[in-house]
């Protein structure tokens, strides 16, 4: 790779240190996540509209969402591949904010089920047909326009703020938007299908206003947010421009990745983070109505997350002062002292809002300012192998965070049924009880008459539902720990930049 002193000398250098913080571009790129966390909210409905509004099966949209997340697990590396391809006058990933358009659209479609086309058939048939058509718009916009506009994305952020510093605060700006509309949105979205009665008039009609606004949020993005030029992005960083037009198929990205250790030991760490956030409201709701006893209280412990919303805007300060990778390192660390404060008093409502602020508190950050650390990965490879590639590390970590949410579904159905649980439920269904406190309020007794196994059947499903709430996460954040401890990306990126005739901040020597 050529280093600074060989480059071209009709290439003018450019500073990083010069670039101003762009409120419009962090505007921008806040507008889309804003409307992607929508997107994410709406398509999340489809299996409920289904069932609710069309009266099709669980089990056959169940089967239609399935082949769904197989075809997505196999596009990221594919949409990866695109993007670098992508060279155009608008850039390598603005132009894919506009495929989000085409995203918007097939939203729209899920729920806009022509049930008249389907009407004359046979009940069976017509189920099948109307999941037939669910699917493939479920696939269309899920596996194809949503991960293309995903994975280019962080790209495009990386191409149109060069600064560290400008990209942290830009980040942390994404992040407050994101972490205030996803509360809000989980609060109104349940009430809005409610005030439609769960119609399919009403879920058609969110689906309209909400595309419009994320169309809109598109369009404003790909004008507020132009993309530095290659030539520009290669001044900037100090290698030849004719890296960055260097095709790359996956097969030599794979074989790249195996020299670039950090970008392993990250894939891993998000995928282990990714299971543990993924399951925990899930293994939440099952610990506090069969553990803890009261349903109801999760509410008011998840509420208490609240609290940590004005962290957000010290995390640009606290991340230049310290490092991204370190901030999340000691976070995790606070996070296992949370779930050890409520495995060694489980009982107390305090302690469990205490473990559950602990716990949740390395999301902000990972949240806010992880990209920075894939950023980082991208320039470290580059030094490295040679190779400048940027959708393709984006789409390498998608993948590990889609497989992370797909398989934390599966873990927890495991420990579940190999802790016998399915015996608590079936004693509640087959005996007549409203729910698990009614049967649980006659004790031992109660458990000998109507659970197979008894007692001990009950002490080892709870064992389970513990393991999944606490043990798991506690030993997915000491692995994550553990690979922290000899994550020193920053440390030899900086050693990295000097070595190429740059500053440690990866601006020019003046």
């Amino acid at each position: 790779m050529k280093e600074v002193q060989e480059m071209s000398a009709q290439m003018k250098r450019l500073n990083i240190a010069d670039e101003k913080f762009s409120g419009k571009k962090a505007f921008g790129f806040s507008l889309v996540r804003l409307g992607n966390i929508l997107a994410g909210l709406m398509i999340g409905e489809v299996t409920y509209f289904a069932t609710n509004s069309l009266a099709l099966t669980a089990a056959a949209i169940s089967t239609g969402v399935a082949i769904k997340t197989a075809i997505d697990a196999v596009t990221d590396l594919i949409m990866g591949t695109i993007v670098d391809r992508t060279h155009t006058k608008y850039g390598k990933a603005r132009p894919y904010v506009l495929a989000g358009i085409l995203m918007w659209i097939t939203l729209i479609a899920c729920f806009a089920v022509p049930t008249s086309w389907f009407a004359g058939m046979a009940p069976e048939r017509r189920n099948l047909w109307m999941v037939v058509y669910i699917t493939v718009f479920n696939a269309l916009h899920s596996a194809i326009f949503s991960t293309i506009v995903n994975i280019a994305y962080e790209t495009h952020i990386k191409r149109s703020i060069v600064k560290e510093e400008n990209r942290i605060k830009s980040l942390t700006v994404i992040g407050i938007i994101y972490a205030v509309g996803s509360l809000v949105l989980q609060m109104v979205l349940p009430a809005i299908i409610n005030i439609f009665h769960g119609s399919q008039t009403g879920f058609v009609l969110m689906a309209v206003v909400t595309a419009i606004f994320g169309i809109i949020a598109c369009i404003v993005c790909f004008f507020l947010c132009p993309e530095y030029t290659e030539e520009e992005l290669a001044a900037f960083g100090g290698y030849d421009v004719e890296e960055a037009n260097k095709k790359i198929p996956i097969s030599e990205f794979l074989k790249d990745v195996l020299k670039n250790k950090y970008l392993v030991m990250y894939t891993c760490i998000n995928f282990l983070y990714m299971v543990i956030l993924m399951s925990s409201f899930t293994t939440g709701q099952y610990y506090f109505q069969y553990v803890f006893g009261n349903l109801g209280t999760f509410s008011i412990v998840m509420v208490m997350s609240a609290i940590l919303l004005p962290l957000y805007f010290f995390i640009p300060k606290i991340c230049k002062r310290f490092g991204v990778a370190a901030v999340i390192r000691t976070t995790m660390i606070i996070a296992v002292i949370g779930v050890l404060i409520r495995v060694v008093a489980p009982s107390l409502l305090p302690t469990q809002c205490i473990g559950y602020l602990c716990v949740s508190l390395p999301n902000i950050f990972v949240a806010c300012v992880g990209s920075q650390i894939n950023f980082e990965c991208m320039e470290y490879g580059r030094y490295k192998t040679g190779v400048i590639a940027e959708g393709m590390y984006s789409a390498f970590v998608s993948f590990a965070q889609k497989m992370a949410t797909s398989l934390s579904s599966l873990i927890i159905g495991v420990i579940l049924s190999v802790s016998g649980f399915d015996y608590l439920t079936a004693a509640v269904v087959n005996n007549g009880f409203t729910d698990w406190s009614e049967l649980s309020a006659l004790g031992t007794e109660g458990y000998e008459k109507y659970v197979e196994g008894g007692t001990h059947t009950v002490e080892a499903a709870m064992s389970g539902i513990n393991f999944a709430y606490n043990w798991m996460p506690l030993i997915f954040l000491v692995i994550c720990i553990i690979l922290f401890c000899f994550f020193h990306l920053e440390r030899d990126l900086k050693e990295l930049r000097v070595a190429n005739g740059l500053n440690e901040d990866g601006s020019m020597k003046k």
